[in-house]
């Protein structure tokens, strides 16, 4: 139903209908006991209806705003309408009697002839509101049979002796057969609308009471059309009572309506249903008493007496059907009360759950069927028994606490309890529940409910394996053991102990997954977990995080070095090959280790761990880290320029900055490293080490390595026309390894290159050591694709990585930039020399240029010349500044001034990075 609006009967509803019955029943015996006398009477019969119209016509239009949209609502508008059309033509006719005029008839009368069509619409849209589950074809003749009976008796005993009257005007005489007619009309209405409303909201009390308010106005109206038409009527009598007390039960209808859309539905009471049934018997004695009045003259003639035995047969005949169909209703009964019964059988005997009934002393009466295909027990062998007996162990202890707590307890459910029972080889688990049926005479015990949970329980403790545990390795999850490491931080509180908390993280993993698979890489991870459990304590807990990042929680600690030293032990045993596939795999491991403090929660540590072992990968990896204070300071900074970077790019805060190259012969200029730095607002300047990574960890390494190579390009080639032999001068580009990897170098050096007019042999891409040997096979076909463009390629840092002989020797290297740390041992060390040596033979050996980085000291460049190293960059010669500032400097006037000298064009060509030594032996190889 739409739009159902708030249900119940407001409260001045309920006060409006109880001042209406007072009002009522107190003018009603004023006026039949005269009080007052003729006169008192004569006017209070003139207008004790008004008040009443007015409020039954209040009430009715409240029932039809507090009614659901649809046909009820419908209803009671039509009737509070009718109502309020009734009030009017009685206010009317009151101010004419009022004034000495006979209002009848008059205009009065337009309003009363118009309250009947409303009236009338009222009770079809009642009857087509009740009528909704109803039988229609009985309906339909239980509806003839009514309408004709009563309208028969209606127009023999009441229409027709009103219209027989003579002697009076014509209009008058219509207008009170009119009145009698449509009442009657109105009355076979309201009596199919009683019929019609079973099961309906209210159930039949509202036809009811519209049928009695009605019938109240019906004989009002018979006795005012007698007394009007024969000429002796007078005001107060009979039929004014009773068309003031035909608006209590309207009222009442209204009322009862509102209160009936509130309470939930009720089935109607036999009694009101036998009376509805009796409706049609009734419009039969009905018309067969219009039968005997019409011949009471000749009551013993033949024709009457067979009308008579007629109609008694047919009473009889109805009297033996109602008692047939009666027997026919007792047999349907039991019949469905048998296939109840042996549906509940047909339950019992193939329900999945054991139901039982035993005795207030425990003595088992009844067990259904599934006592045996569950628990393994013939019901017929252990009726009698003990129920308690059948368990053993401490849940026949808890079985019989129940039946006693059951016993106990008069109404209501016990349970659930879980019991194991076992029995032979028999082992299941089961969940119980019960109810005191002892006053039950259908039962008279106890009734017991068994359902055999074990799936459920086995998928319990799967899923409760599954929700702490790894299911890869077995070991505890982060759920388990942040849980533990809570618990163990609770414990050394009160203690005044300490606890350690390892974060282990494999390197360079994805590797094995890419190269091997990620089905080897599963395997290496559960023999990684194997060796940490082998190598911890048995009192350690050991987890896998996710990924290939494991935890140790440490209790019982004596100090941070011997934490430091189970890390060190894990580093070394990890470090031990693995044998995947018949392949030796190797892996190495950073580690973040962090104690507890006295204040500190579970939360802190595990981030403190985390914290360390991120500084652990920063710092070269196959380490462990113990946590300090200011790395947590360290990080926070890392997040504040993580969040800085995108606003950065956007409002172009990077800017670029040279270092010259120069001959370490002549001091002149030989080319350019670009170096990027970030202006920061709040910062300031910030060099490379502090942004690069978190730019590489976030993902916008790409975008800045490209803006460096299209902005250092531009600025070179528009600066070097101002210095002499600026076809010899080089410009040096760092490049991130991400860079690298992601695929994207290539086309962006190519754009750079096309839209600066470059010439590609004079810029140089610089990787450090530890990029060029990651992914070696990987990297080696990038590498071919950047050298196919025809720039050069670098290895930056030279000597800090681990590359080999054989990987310089295949990958297309031009220039090996030697590491500020062998720069600073050639005065500081014994071996110092000769480690710089070292890596000069090896450029000169595979015929690759040198370059010093990181020189400092003036004996630090003789150092290297007489090395056989002949370029250099460091704070010697100049930092990193503007193209402007380094256009001041000594190197570009050196170089303008050789390059300018007569017969020195070529100085700009001759051995830019390579020493005499390589030049000569490059010729003789030749």
């Amino acid at each position: 139903m739409q739009g159902v609006r708030p249900a119940g009967a407001p409260r001045w509803v309920d006060v409006l209908f109880i001042a209406l019955a007072v009002y009522a029943g107190t003018a009603t015996v004023w006026m039949l006991c005269g009080l007052g006398g003729p006169m008192v009477t004569h006017y209070l019969g003139l207008v004790s209806d008004l008040p009443a119209a007015l409020a039954s016509a209040t009430i009715a239009a409240a029932t039809a705003w507090h009614s659901g949209r649809g046909a009820l609502r419908r209803a009671w508008m039509a009737l509070a309408t009718a109502q309020g059309l009734y009030f009017i033509g009685t206010a009317i006719g009151v101010s004419s009697w009022l004034q000495g005029q006979d209002p009848f008839p008059g205009p009065a009368d337009i309003f009363y002839c118009t309250f009947y069509p409303a009236f009338a619409l009222a009770s079809l849209a009642f009857i087509r509101a009740y009528a909704v589950r109803v039988a229609w074809v009985q309906l339909a003749l239980d509806a003839t049979i009514f309408v004709v009976g009563f309208g028969a008796f209606f127009w023999f005993l009441v229409i027709y002796p009103v219209a027989s009257s003579i002697g009076v005007d014509f209009l008058k005489q219509a207008l009170s057969v009119a009145y009698v007619v449509l009442d009657c009309v109105q009355l076979l209405m309201l009596g199919v609308l009683l019929i019609t409303s079973t099961g309906a909201a209210g159930g039949r009390r509202v036809p009811a009471l519209l049928l009695t308010g009605f019938a109240a106005t019906f004989l009002g109206d018979i006795l005012w059309s007698l007394a009007k038409v024969r000429g002796y009527y007078l005001s107060g009598g009979f039929q004014d009572v009773l068309y003031l007390v035909c608006y209590v039960p309207l009222a009442a209808a209204g009322r009862e309506q509102m209160h009936a859309a509130r309470a939930p539905a009720r089935t109607s009471s036999p009694r009101a249903d036998a009376f509805a049934r009796s409706l049609p018997y009734a419009s039969m004695l009905a018309a067969f008493l219009v039968l005997v009045y019409f011949a009471h003259d000749v009551i013993a003639g033949p024709t009457t007496v067979m009308t008579m035995i007629v109609f008694a047969l047919t009473l009889l005949f109805m009297v033996r059907q109602s008692v047939a169909w009666r027997g026919a209703a007792l047999v349907r009964e039991r019949q469905a009360a048998r296939l109840v019964e042996d549906r509940y059988a047909s339950l019992i005997a193939n329900a999945a759950d054991v139901i039982m009934i035993v005795a207030a002393d425990g003595t088992l009466r009844f067990a259904s069927p599934a006592a045996e295909r569950t628990l393994g027990l013939k019901p017929e062998l252990i009726l009698g028994q003990s129920l308690a007996d059948l368990w053993s162990g401490d849940d026949a202890e808890k079985l019989r606490g129940f039946l006693g707590e059951l016993a106990a307890t008069p109404s209501g459910t016990v349970g659930p309890l879980e019991l194991r029972f076992e029995r032979g080889s028999r082992r299941c688990v089961l969940e119980s529940v019960g109810s005191n049926l002892t006053e039950d005479p259908a039962v008279q015990g106890l009734a017991l409910n068994f359902r055999d949970i074990s799936e459920r329980k086995a998928l319990e403790e799967q899923l409760r394996q599954l929700a702490f545990h790894d299911s890869l390795t077995l070991l505890a999850n982060r759920n388990l053991f942040r849980d533990r490491v809570q618990h163990a931080l609770t414990l050394a509180h009160r203690s005044h102990n300490s606890v350690a908390v390892m974060f282990l993280d494999l390197d360079n993993f994805k590797n094995i997954n890419d190269s091997l698979g990620h089905d080897a890489g599963d395997r290496l991870l559960q023999a990684v977990a194997q060796r940490i459990v082998k190598t911890t304590r048995s009192s350690d807990t050991v987890a896998r995080l996710g990924g290939d990042e494991f935890a140790v929680l440490v209790e019982g600690i004596g100090s941070q070095r011997g934490v430091e030293r189970l890390a060190d032990t894990l580093i070394e045993t990890l470090a031990l090959p693995f044998t995947l596939n018949g392949i030796e795999v190797r892996v190495t491991a950073s580690i973040g280790v962090a104690l507890s403090s006295a204040d500190g929660s579970a939360e802190t540590l595990l981030s403190n761990a985390d914290i360390a072992m991120y500084h652990a990968k920063a710092a070269g990896k196959n380490r462990h880290v113990s946590f300090q204070p200011q790395m947590q300071d360290m990080l926070q900074e890392r997040l504040r320029l993580e969040a800085d970077i995108g606003r950065a790019l956007a409002q172009q805060e990077f800017f670029l900055e040279y270092q010259p190259i120069v001959d370490l012969g002549t001091r002149s200029l030989l080319g350019v490293e670009a170096l990027v730095r970030w202006r920061h607002p709040d910062a300031g300047v910030l060099m490379p080490a502090r942004f690069i990574h978190v730019l590489e960890e976030c993902g916008q390494i790409g975008k800045l390595g490209r803006w460096v190579l299209r902005q250092a390009c531009r600025d070179f080639c528009a600066w070097r026309a101002s210095v002499a032999g600026s076809g010899g001068l080089r410009l040096a580009v760092n490049i991130s390894g991400r860079h690298l990897q992601h695929g994207e170098l290539v086309p962006d050096v190519a754009q750079a290159l096309q839209e600066s007019g470059l010439e590609p042999h004079n810029l140089v891409i610089e990787l450090t050591e530890t990029t060029t040997m990651y992914n070696t096979d990987a990297n080696l076909e990038r590498f071919h694709r950047v050298k196919s463009l025809g720039v050069r390629l670098a290895i930056d840092d030279f000597g800090t990585g681990y590359s080999s002989l054989s990987y310089l020797h295949r990958f297309p290297i031009d220039i090996l930039k030697i590491d500020r740390s062998f720069v600073s041992r050639l005065t500081n060390s014994d071996n110092g020399p000769e480690l710089a040596r070292a890596v000069i033979t090896l450029g000169e050996t595979l015929g690759l240029e040198t370059v010093a980085e990181g020189i400092e000291l003036e004996p630090q460049v003789g150092a290297l010349l007489a090395l056989g190293c002949v370029a250099g960059q460091g704070f010697l010669f100049a930092p990193a500044g503007s193209l402007e500032q380094l256009s001041r400097s000594s190197f570009v006037a050196r170089r303008n001034a050789l390059c300018n000298a007569p017969g020195r064009e070529d100085a700009a060509e001759r051995g830019w990075f390579k020493s005499p030594r390589a030049g000569r032996r490059r010729v003789g190889a030749a």
